[in-house]
C-alpha cells in the first residue's frame, strides 16, 4: 500500500507492473463441498433493522474476547470446546427480527426447522476467530452465518491439509452443510486486510481491501441426542463409542455383523451381483494359468465360480458362504460348496493352489481376518501357494475412483449418513466412487428391479487395507510373501506355506 505525501502524490516503496499481476478466472468459484453462499440475502434497510436490534451494551466482561465482541441469544456457544451447555437456557430467545430471514432459508431447503441458537459477533479490523469445527454432537447439520456492515475474508480447512479462503460479501448468507459443516475448519485470520478478486471486465485480478467493523449472525440448530454423520473422524459422537471396531466388537457380535451386512446382502443380491462379475480379472486369470496341471485347487469366496475353469487340467473346487452364489456355480457346471471361510471343510495340507479373491475384507474383527488366513494356510499342502486380494485403503488412480472434478456446491452431494450396527458401535455410508475416510464401512448396493420405484438398497461391510496390513497378517500367520503389489485399487499378496 502507498502512502499519501502533502504534495498529493501517493509514494510506494515497491511495485510490480500491471503485466507481473496475475490474473483470475472471474467465473472460478471454488468453495468446500456443501458449502452455499447467498449473496445480498438482506437488502440495507433489514440490515440497519438487525443491527439496530442486536445492541452489545448489556454484554459481560467475560464475553468481550480477546479477538472480538460477542453475545449470545438462546443457549451460550462456549469458546474453546466449540460446544454448548443444553441444560441452560438463555433467557434471551433467538429475535423474532431474525425468524423471517430464517424461514426464508427452511424454505429454500438448506434447514429443516428454525434454528434455536444464536451468537453474535463485532468483529474490529484485526480480530478474527481461530480456526474450529462446531462440535457435533451439540449442533445439527446447517449452520448459517449472515454478515452485516462489511465483508471479510473466512479460511476453510480440510481434511487433506488444503485451504479454501471465501469472500463473504456484505449482507450475504453463508451456510454450512455436509463436509464443509462436519469435516472442514473454518475461520477468520485476525488481520487488517483482505486480498480479494477485483473484477476488471473479462478477467480478476487481485487487490487489497482494508477491514472494517463487521458484524456477524451465526445460527445454530441444537441437537437431540448423539450425531450419526459420516465423519466419524472429526464426530465426537462417533470417537466416544468406536475404535473401527477392534475394541468393542467380540466376536458373537462381530458375527452378528457378518451374518447381516455380508451374508444376508449377498443372498438378497446374488443374481444382481453376478450380472456385474462376468470377467475374471486379469492377474487373477494369469495366476491359474500358470498352475501346472493336476494340481488342487481351491477358490474361497467363489462367488458365481467366474475364476473356476481357467486352468489346464487341474481338479477345481469352489466354495462360498451364499447359498444364492453358489446356485449360479451349478448353473455354470462349477464344482462348489456352501462353507464358511473360518472353518473350511478341506482336510489339511489337501489343496495345492488358494484363491481368496475380495472376501477377508468383510471379517470385521482382525481376529477373523488371521483365522481366515490361518485356514488357507491349513488346507495347502507344504511349498503351496496362495493369491490373495482384499480392497485397498489407498484407491490411488484406480478405475474405482471417479476422475476429480470442480468442487461444486451442490448440497445433495454431501456425505453425511451413518449406520448403528450394534450397541456400541455405528459406522459410516461410504459414498460410491469416492476415497476411503475410514477402514471399517458400509457400502451401499442398489438391488435395481424391473420396477425401477421398487429397487432395493442394501449395505455391505467392508474392512478396507492400508499398505502392509495384508502382509503383517500372513507374517504372522506364519506364512512366506512371495510377492506383493496393488491391482486397480487392491493389495494383493502370493503366499507360500
Amino acid at each position: 500500500m502507498g502512502k499519501k505525501l502533502q504534495t498529493g502524490h501517493i509514494f510506494y516503496m515497491s511495485y510490480i507492473s500491471n503485466t507481473d499481476v496475475p490474473l483470475l478466472n472471474c467465473t472460478e468459484n471454488s468453495m468446500p463441498p456443501g458449502l452455499v453462499l447467498i449473496e445480498n440475502f438482506i437488502n440495507e434497510e433489514e440490515e440497519k433493522a438487525l443491527l439496530a436490534a442486536i445492541t452489545f451494551e448489556d454484554v459481560s466482561e467475560k464475553a468481550v474476547l480477546k479477538h472480538r465482541k460477542v453475545k449470545h441469544y438462546g443457549y451460550e456457544f462456549i469458546y474453546g470446546s466449540n460446544n454448548v451447555d443444553k441444560n441452560r437456557c438463555l433467557d434471551e430467545k433467538v429475535p423474532d427480527i431474525c425468524i423471517p430471514y430464517l424461514e426464508k432459508i427452511v424454505a429454500l431447503g438448506y434447514l429443516p426447522r428454525i434454528p434455536d441458537q444464536l451468537t453474535v459477533n463485532h468483529y474490529l479490523p484485526g480480530q478474527g476467530i481461530p480456526p474450529h469445527i462446531d462440535t457435533h454432537s451439540a449442533f445439527e447439520d446447517g449452520i448459517v452465518s449472515i454478515s452485516l456492515c462489511s465483508q471479510v475474508v473466512m479460511d476453510f480447512y480440510g481434511p487433506d491439509k488444503r485451504s479454501i479462503p471465501v469472500l463473504l460479501p456484505r449482507r450475504s448468507a453463508l451456510i454450512m452443510l455436509g463436509e464443509s459443516r462436519y469435516q472442514w475448519k473454518h475461520g477468520i485470520t485476525p488481520r487488517k486486510t483482505d486480498v480479494i478478486p477485483s473484477d476488471d471486465g473479462e478477467k480478476c485480478s487481485l487487490t487489497l481491501c482494508a477491514r472494517t467493523t463487521r458484524v456477524s449472525l451465526t445460527f445454530r440448530l441444537i441437537r437431540e441426542g448423539a450425531c450419526h454423520c459420516g465423519f466419524p473422524e472429526q464426530c465426537d459422537s462417533q470417537k466416544a463409542n468406536m475404535s473401527d471396531l477392534k475394541d468393542v466388537v467380540n466376536d458373537e457380535k462381530a458375527q452378528e455383523l457378518e451374518n447381516k451386512y455380508v451374508n444376508e446382502v449377498y443372498e438378497v443380491i446374488a443374481d444382481h451381483f453376478s450380472n456385474t462379475r462376468y470377467k475374471p480379472w486379469p492377474k487373477v486369470a494369469s495366476f491359474l494359468k500358470d498352475i501346472p496341471p493336476g494340481r488342487v485347487v481351491l477358490d474361497v469366496g467363489c462367488g458365481n465360480g467366474k475364476n473356476l475353469k481357467l486352468t489346464s487340467g487341474c481338479f477345481e473346487i469352489g466354495c462360498d458362504a451364499s447359498y444364492n452364489l453358489i446356485q449360479l456355480c451349478s448353473k455354470r457346471n462349477v464344482e462348489a460348496v456352501v462353507a464358511d471361510c473360518l472353518a473350511l471343510p478341506f482336510r489339511s495340507e489337501s489343496i495345492d493352489f488358494v484363491i481368496c479373491i475380495a472376501v477377508i475384507h468383510h471379517m470385521s474383527t482382525e481376529a477373523r481376518r488371521l483365522k481366515a488366513i490361518e485356514e488357507i494356510l491349513r488346507v495347502l499342502t507344504p511349498k503351496g501357494k496362495a493369491l490373495i486380494y482384499v480392497w485397498a485403503f489407498e484407491q490411488g488412480i484406480s478405475k474405482y475412483i471417479k476422475q476429480q472434478s470442480e468442487m461444486s456446491n451442490d448440497i445433495s452431494q454431501k456425505d453425511t449418513e451413518s449406520i448403528k450396527v450394534c450397541d456400541s458401535a455405528c459406522l459410516p455410508v461410504h459414498k460410491n466412487r469416492t476415497g476411503f475416510r475410514q477402514q471399517d464401512i458400509l457400502v451401499p448396493w442398489t438391488k435395481v428391479s424391473k420396477d425401477s420405484q421398487n429397487n432395493q438398497k442394501v449395505h455391505r461391510y467392508y474392512h478396507v487395507f492400508k499398505q502392509g496390513e495384508l502382509e503383517s497378517l500372513v507374517l504372522k500367520c506364519g506364512g512366506k510373501i512371495v510377492s506383493s503389489y496393488h491391482d486397480e485399487g487392491n493389495w494383493c499378496t502370493v503366499v507360500e506355506k
